[in-house]
């Protein structure tokens, strides 16, 4: 199985109007975006992926990466 850009969204509570990410961009409407690297989608702004050939939101990406930071320690 291949690693996506999409795992580990299960707990993510962002809206839900568009989805967080968009496979197989290749053979959809959305292919145009390989060439630019980024679509907007109902307002939301994807970013493409080369390496696994998907469109993520760009709001879940940044969801993503404050999730994935290790806590602070408190003084």
């Amino acid at each position: 199985m291949t690693a996506t850009h999409l795992d580990g969204l299960d707990k993510c509570d962002l809206h839900k109007r568009t989805p967080y990410g968009i496979t197989n961009v290749r053979m959809t409407q959305f292919s145009i975006a390989r060439h630019y690297g980024v679509v907007t989608f109902n307002g939301d702004t994807f970013i493409y992926f080369p390496d696994t050939d998907e469109l993520v939101r760009d709001d879940v990406l940044k969801w993503k990466k404050k999730s994935q930071q290790k806590p602070r320690k408190q003084k």
